[in-house]
């Protein structure tokens, strides 16, 4: 376990990089250490921060299957990652950031949801900032 790092999920964040790119949407940051709880990405003009959450490591409701080795390590592990989200989430809105959440399904799937975000971060005069339910 402690050779997994925390960064570099190329794969979650690089889909999303890649389609903020082809909505020609800028003015984002990777992991900006300014901003607690370090967002995947971070939009300083809109106060927006968006995470990119693994199905995986923060226990998707839609796909998360736990494994059978070692069950109870892996329901603390996924708890307490539930709830770090949690606080970090009610600490960035209470520091009047807008927070986005994504599950890792969204980008490979294409969903509604994913597709308001890139709609409403690609026209920021429209809205200044965007309304996403987790």
């Amino acid at each position: 376990m402690a050779a997994i790092r925390h960064r570099g999920n190329r794969s979650t964040e690089g889909v999303f990089a890649a389609l903020l790119r082809s909505h020609r949407v800028s003015g984002w940051k990777l992991h900006s250490l300014q901003v607690t709880g370090r967002p995947d990405f971070y939009f300083p003009a809109r106060r927006v921060t968006i995470f990119v959450d693994g199905c995986f490591w923060h226990g998707c409701p839609k796909c998360f299957q736990a494994p059978k080795q070692n069950a109870s390590f892996w329901a603390h592990k996924i708890e307490r990652n539930r709830k770090r989200d949690r606080k970090v989430t009610i600490s960035l809105r209470a520091e009047g950031f807008k927070v986005i959440r994504l599950w890792e399904h969204d980008l490979e799937s294409r969903t509604l949801k994913l597709r308001r975000v890139l709609e409403l971060l690609a026209h920021p005069k429209n809205s200044p900032a965007p309304t996403v339910p987790k």
